[in-house]
């Protein structure tokens, strides 16, 4: 009895318990960890001693969804945005960077220029028009003129940065030395004969190399530039695919079949139907004859009357079920022009009928000959049009409020008449529109075809169970070919990045590497609608690399050593016909070989600088000394140097070194800061 009864006064706990446990069996072990792990308390990452905390990295990232922004790389763009903003605040205040609010009027309804307004609003003109009209009737009302502030908090943020980048990219320069030192390097050229011994024409068995010789070979080279190791990862993945399988196909469309059924014989309307049994709001859909030629199902729509029911059909990976509408023409896009007649408060039924009286006074004043970019100048309270007389050149549907938009379309060029939107009321007057075009309107209910519950459970459980078995390099190598699962290599990942060999959004999977031991398997990560378990092959970290990461190349390195050594003996004495005879090679020339460009056509794919540059040094008619070089054993005779033109004005050189030493200059630097700043990025660490 006692026992019921302690169940009973913890009956609350054991809920929480079956729930979990009820929760582990439905959702994917990772997903219920990376539920559990996010927090907002929790500290995502720190730079320069300042702690994130998942709150404020996902309130930001929310906020810019928020406004609109979206894809694959936005949670990139916001913790770019945090963590540099951290480092340069100082800086930027330091150095006086703000964004007045004439700057901003500026930059959205005048001739400012921004980078990153015009990346993200101003791309085109129809964009500009589109956000300019969007901008300005923001401030209408409550809501909307929050929204205004959150878009020049966001913009004057990015304005700064791009003044800060600008100060660094104007403090680079080269100087007229540097110009010539290029110019003279690309068309100062030698030609010269040499003979060759390469490499690849050397058997490696020629040479005798020990393990004790290739250490050796490491000691002397392992501080080399080449040689020097950066903090990365390399990681051998495994992809385990979450598709749709043939069961999910047909259990989506048996339920679109019932569905068709239901709908042929119900009474409620379309919109109401579709409402019902769709997840996403109703909407029509309007298709082109033009777009749909090649899609037999949907080109059938064309022969169809209206109220058949089409499908289930498949297209684009979603089953569909469509319901025509009815048919019409309409053109692809029009241009007009409009006054806007601002309201205050466009609920408001008494000021909007006041309003759409003085649009009328305004229409009868252009029937009587007045002119209508006037009237634009006098009473329009669109800032994004006023200056261009109220003209909105062509764009298509969905650019426009919808009563704009409807008027615009259904109407021919030349008509007249005013519309009432959220914004106030528009005389709007219908300029010119494009060919008319058959279209055809249809409601749709669709289903994605994508995997169900157990179809990503059984994934998530076969991934589970590869990564489980795999504890070593060759055990996961081999799991992975007997299940199927391609495999691909990563080397040299760097902390910052998001994506990798293969994986476009691989973030997740490049804070685990950073956080895990070398020789560790992955639990299942999904990236990109696909399980990935990882093996952590090797951990590198800046400076000089351990003998094991780099024993393969170094091996190479002194074979090729050994092989120089055993022919520069042989190619020293004599003359460069009786080297070349010697090694069993012919007398070849090198024409017109300029500093700058110091690869020799048909002498092997790397390039010889030293070969090149000793050509230059020794007299026409000398012969050089045996030249261990990148892709074998030369001795050069220069034969001629042909000097560059005379020139005093370096200024293209110039100016192409400035650009090569201004590319992604700030990104280079920012990077180097937040490294000295020891980032730290634990966003995808539970």
């Amino acid at each position: 009895m006692s026992m019921i009864e302690k169940i009973r006064n913890r009956q609350g706990l054991l809920i929480v318990m079956i729930g979990f446990g009820m929760l582990g069996f439905l959702v994917p072990y990772d997903a219920v960890m990376a539920l559990i792990g996010q927090g907002g308390n929790r500290d995502v990452g720190e730079v320069n001693g300042h702690e994130i905390s998942g709150l404020e990295y996902q309130s930001e990232l929310q906020e810019r969804r928020r406004l609109g922004f979206n894809g694959d790389q936005l949670s990139e763009e916001v913790w770019n945005d945090l963590t540099t903003g951290i480092i340069l605040s100082d800086d930027f205040d330091a150095l006086g960077l703000t964004v007045s609010d004439l700057e901003f009027q500026e930059l959205l309804f005048g001739s400012g220029y921004s980078p990153y307004m015009n990346r993200a609003f101003y791309s085109n003109a129809e964009n500009k028009q589109f956000w300019q009209q969007n901008f300005g009737a923001m401030l209408n009302t409550p809501q909307g003129k929050s929204d205004f502030m959150s878009y020049k908090a966001l913009i004057s943020e990015k304005r700064i940065r791009e003044k800060y980048d600008n100060l660094v990219n104007a403090g680079i320069y080269t100087n007229s030395l540097e110009g010539q030192a290029d110019y003279l390097q690309a068309n100062r050229k030698v030609t010269f004969q040499y003979a060759l011994k390469s490499f690849a024409s050397i058997p490696d068995s020629d040479v005798d190399v020990s393990d004790s010789d290739v250490k050796s070979f490491y000691r002397a080279h392992k501080s080399d530039v080449e040689y020097k190791e950066k903090d990365g990862r390399n990681v051998t993945y495994a992809r385990i695919a979450v598709k749709a399988s043939a069961e999910d196909a047909t259990t989506i469309e048996s339920e679109l079949s019932s569905l068709k059924t239901i709908w042929a014989s119900s009474t409620e309307s379309d919109s109401q139907f579709v409402a019902t049994v769709n997840e996403a709001p109703f909407q029509l859909t309007t298709l082109k004859r033009s777009d749909v030629e090649t899609d037999v199902n949907e080109a059938a729509f064309f022969d169809s009357k209206e109220g058949d029911i089409m499908g289930p059909y498949l297209k684009n990976q979603t089953y569909r079920l469509a319901r025509i509408a009815g048919f019409s023409s309409e053109p692809d896009s029009v241009s007009c022009r409009h006054i806007l007649l601002q309201a205050k408060n466009s609920s408001d039924a008494t000021e909007m009928d006041a309003l759409m009286a003085r649009a009328d006074s305004l229409k009868r004043a252009i029937r009587r000959g007045a002119k209508f970019e006037d009237l634009v100048d006098q009473f329009s309270d669109d800032p994004g049009s006023k200056s261009t007389g109220g003209f909105y050149d062509f764009f298509t549907r969905g650019r426009m409020v919808k009563p704009f938009e409807n008027y615009c379309f259904d109407n021919k060029p030349g008509s007249i008449g005013a519309v009432k939107t959220q914004f106030g009321v528009h005389l709007i007057e219908v300029m010119d529109r494009t060919e008319l075009k058959d279209r055809v309107s249809v409601a749709m209910i669709d289903r994605a075809l994508v995997a169900s519950s157990e179809t990503s459970r059984s994934a998530y459980s076969a991934a589970s169970e590869f990564a489980i078995s795999s504890n070593s390099k060759e055990s996961f190598t081999q799991a992975a070919g007997d299940a199927g699962y391609p495999t691909n290599f990563a080397k040299d990942i760097r902390r910052q990045a998001t994506s990798i060999s293969g994986l476009r959004n691989a973030r997740e999977l490049v804070t685990w590497a950073f956080n895990a031991t070398e020789g560790e398997v992955s639990n299942p990560i999904l990236v990109d609608d696909t399980y990935v378990v990882a093996f952590l092959d090797q951990v590198s970290k800046e400076g000089i690399p351990p003998f094991e990461h780099v024993e393969k190349v170094m091996r190479t390195g002194a074979i090729r050593e050994a092989k120089g050594e055993l022919f520069q003996d042989q190619m020293s004495t004599g003359t460069l016909s009786e080297i070349a005879a010697s090694i069993g090679t012919n007398v070849l020339t090198a024409t017109d070989m300029a500093l700058k460009f110091p690869t020799i056509k048909g002498a092997g794919a790397l390039p010889e600088p030293q070969v090149v540059g000793t050509a230059f040094a020794i007299p026409i008619g000398n012969m050089s000394q045996p030249i261990v070089g990148a892709n074998g054993i030369w001795v050069v005779a220069p034969t001629s140097i042909r000097e560059a033109a005379e020139k005093s004005d370096f200024l293209s050189e110039q100016s192409s070194g400035l650009a090569r030493a201004r590319g992604a200059a700030t990104l280079r630097i920012s990077n180097a800061m937040l490294e000295a700043a020891q980032l730290e990025d634990n966003r995808g660490v539970n």
